[in-house]
């Protein structure tokens, strides 16, 4: 075992880190004020433990943390991440959204145990992080530790992070086109397992009447079952009783001006697939919950047989991307020894798997769509993903904010998307805006039968995919600054030539100086908006209701704090002259 020692900026604070299983360990210099790094290299499994003093933490901020938004216990902190599932990274935040200590590992770890939780004893964090598969770098397993005590907000604090990853992978990113950053239509809610080629293209149609570049296939396409199991998934060829001709199909959506993204989910394969027989004794072991098993990519045979299944629609059918999913089920605990195996760990196989497909797919397609869905949001993926899909989130627009805010703060410049937008086909206006509102700092996607809206579902789904697009510069590629992520994201802030400001639970909006031109839209629950440091000077200032109808014009004179009536799931235009 060795240790080294962690200080604070001011020097005050100073811990102590034990280290077993690394060859060594070195501060690295020239690193930014407040932000410790060191160059880790491993003999064996590395393990590092630390204590430190973050009392006024009121939340660990984590890349895949669903509803928990605690400061967990020490014991009750670990996670198991790969390069399939969740990222090395956790923030410690008080509540005034600044971070006291925020921890990350690079880009070369494919696999870890990460814990940051409560020392019941000490009274302090205790940070224990056990990294077990690294990709080695000229024959050198070796990685970066780094450590940030600059208490900057969370969101800086963690474009630090994305910044280091995005420097450190350099062009092995996966360059991102433009269609991703553009609303989508999904099949899966609007149709589940039940799609056909007359739907497809049906919801192509109504799509691109809305402004949809592209039209998301998802499940349904490869079988003729609709049980919602995976038992026939594993040979990846369109059923002839509702895609007879997947090729004329697909070709059909793309003289709409529509791209195609086909559904594909390369781990699973059940035992009524052509491929069973051949592939049974090649996998990880059965999974109940989807009625399939889940293939053993360590074998030369099974990566084979992946790539051709992904490889084929884009050859044969000419569809332009693939949405890649469960490949989160590859974070296997525990996998049995593969003897025939040519990999040290399911995680380098996967990583074969994708190198391999988005390869030869880039080769036929340079602007080639892939989907990857929440919580495959390792910096690893980036290689091979150009947008990234919120986790399932059902007719849950502030779960859908929670998923989309999170996967933002950790994407770099990925494209991150919505989960799929739906309600019910009565809902009122500004419930259908409230889904919209959600997703305002995404990418949008869409699954409802539009053919069939009401009028005034219409008008509201047409305006706010319309302000979304319009206002994408700020939404997208502005600096994002959510508030309060112990609760849930009460306000969050988007800032480049223009702000945006969507007000949840807290009503108070607070601008600067640098804030001429604002939209504050109104999330919450009450047709009331309070804004601070809009003054002294005259404003001009336009009210919108949820469907776009303008309810308010004038030119005043802001009071230090001014309400301003704004309808429920409605907007306020701010220009200061």
């Amino acid at each position: 075992m060795t240790t080294f020692e962690i200080r604070s900026p001011d020097g005050r604070t100073v811990r102590t880190a034990s280290v077993t299983g690394a060859r060594s360990i070195t501060e690295l210099t020239g690193t930014q004020p407040g932000v410790l790094r060191y160059d880790v290299v491993a003999d064996d499994a590395v393990r590092i433990r630390w204590t430190w003093p973050a009392e006024s933490a009121v939340t660990l901020w984590r890349a895949t943390q669903g509803s928990h938004r605690e400061l967990p216990t020490d014991w009750g902190s670990h996670r198991d991440i790969r390069s399939v599932r969740s990222a090395p990274v956790a923030a410690l935040v008080d509540a005034g959204d600044r971070s006291p200590l925020t921890i990350s590992l690079s880009a070369t770890v494919r696999g870890c145990d990460f814990a940051v939780g409560v020392n019941e004893e000490g009274a302090e964090q205790l940070v224990q992080l056990a990294v077990d598969d690294i990709e080695p770098t000229d024959g050198v397993r070796r990685f970066t530790l780094r450590i940030d005590l600059r208490e900057l907000h969370f969101a800086e604090a963690l474009r630090g992070v994305t910044d280091d990853w995005t420097a450190e992978l350099g062009n092995r990113i996966a360059p991102v086109p433009e269609p991703a950053r553009q609303a989508m239509y999904s099949t899966w809610y609007s149709d589940h397992q039940h799609v056909s080629a007359e739907s497809v293209e049906r919801h192509a149609r109504a799509g691109a009447s809305y402004g949809c570049s592209a039209v998301i296939v998802d499940d349904g396409w490869q079988t003729d079952d609709t049980a919602r199991g995976y038992a026939h998934c594993g040979d990846w060829e369109p059923t002839s009783q509702t895609f007879p001709d997947m090729a004329g199909h697909v070709r059909r959506v793309h003289e709409l001006g529509v791209d195609y993204v086909l559904w594909i989910a390369p781990p699973l394969i059940g035992e009524h697939s052509k491929a069973w027989d051949r592939m049974k004794d090649r996998t990880l072991g059965y999974v109940d919950g989807l009625s399939a098993s889940v293939l053993d990519p360590r074998y030369p045979e099974v990566r084979e047989h992946i790539v051709e299944s992904c490889v084929r629609p884009v050859r044969d059918w000419g569809v332009d991307g693939l949405k890649l999913d469960f490949l989160d089920t590859w974070a296997w605990s525990s996998p049995h020894p593969a003897p025939d195996g040519d990999c040290s760990s399911i995680d380098e196989g996967v990583e074969l798997i994708l190198h391999a497909i988005t390869a030869e797919l880039r080769r036929l397609r340079p602007d080639l769509l892939i989907e990857f869905r929440q919580d495959y949001v390792n910096p690893r993926l980036w290689q091979f993903g150009t947008f990234l899909r919120a986790g399932d989130c059902a007719m849950d627009p502030v779960e859908n904010r929670v998923r989309t805010i999170d996967s933002r703060l950790l994407a770099g410049d990925r494209a991150v998307h919505s989960d799929m937008l739906m309600w019910h086909p009565s809902a009122s206006p500004e419930t259908v805006a409230q889904q919209f509102i959600g997703a305002m700092f995404s990418t949008p996607q869409v699954s409802m039968e539009l053919v069939a809206l009401p009028v005034v579902q219409q008008r509201v789904v047409r305006f706010w995919l319309g302000f979304l697009r319009d206002h994408a510069d700020a939404l997208l590629h502005g600096v994002l600054t959510p508030s309060r992520p112990d609760a849930r994201y009460t306000q969050v802030r988007a800032a480049g030539a223009e702000t945006v400001v969507a007000v949840f639970t807290n009503p108070v909006v607070r601008l600067s100086n640098s804030d001429r031109s604002v939209v504050l839209v109104n999330g919450g629950s009450e047709p009331r908006i309070l804004v601070e440091g809009a003054g002294p000077g005259p404003v001009d200032l336009v009210v919108s209701d949820c469907s776009g109808a303008e309810v308010h014009r004038s030119t005043t004179a802001p009071t230090e704090l001014w309400a301003i009536d704004v309808p429920v799931a409605g907007l306020a235009r701010i220009e200061r002259k």
